[in-house]
């Protein structure tokens, strides 16, 4: 019995030194932000992250990227503790997103012109303002995301292009260099 209680005290002293090193060298869990509540390396200064999706400006004939891009940065940000959503008038940043541009288009053919593997293209800008003087914060600039798929997954498409650009932009937003 002495021998199992030993080797339980070393695999215990063993795990609680790696959880310490682990600590002590700045690594944290996936969505374990600050304990208040933001993450710690977004580009947002601290009083900027009271947020309000102020306006998605889609020119395109597709209905659903409004709804699906507000709820996609919602919660993406949510997920990785970058703001705190309030409206307007509480706001510190506004975010504007604009769609420059959605396509879809053939990218391979077979012998008889039938569509054999579609592609579907967003290009979007995302601009922070400050609230009190509309200074631009942070800028996205273009971002192009592609996608590619086969005829009759069009939606699925769709849901893969927006999930990866609003990560993409939740990713340049947290790059600190």
């Amino acid at each position: 019995m002495p021998r199992l209680s030993r080797t339980l005290a070393f695999r215990l002293a063993l795990f609680l030194l790696v959880v310490l090193a682990l600590c002590g060298c700045g690594y944290h869990f996936a969505g374990s932000g600050a304990s208040d509540g933001t993450e710690q390396g977004s580009r947002l200064a601290p009083d900027q992250r009271n947020m309000a999706l102020v306006r998605v400006d889609n020119p395109s004939t597709e209905s659903w990227l409004e709804p699906r891009l507000r709820s996609l940065i919602r919660d993406e940000f949510n997920r990785r503790r970058l703001v705190n959503w309030t409206d307007r008038a509480k706001a510190t940043s506004l975010l504007t997103i604009t769609i420059k541009r959605f396509t879809r288009s053939t990218a391979l053919a077979g012998q008889a012109d039938q569509s054999v593997k579609l592609s579907t293209s967003i290009t979007v800008v995302f601009r922070i303002t400050r609230a009190t003087d509309g200074a631009v914060i942070w800028d996205s600039g273009e971002q192009v995301q592609n996608e590619s798929f086969y005829p009759g997954d069009s939606d699925g498409a769709d849901q893969r292009l927006t999930d990866l650009l609003v990560r993409r932009m939740a990713d340049l937003i947290t790059e600190n260099y």
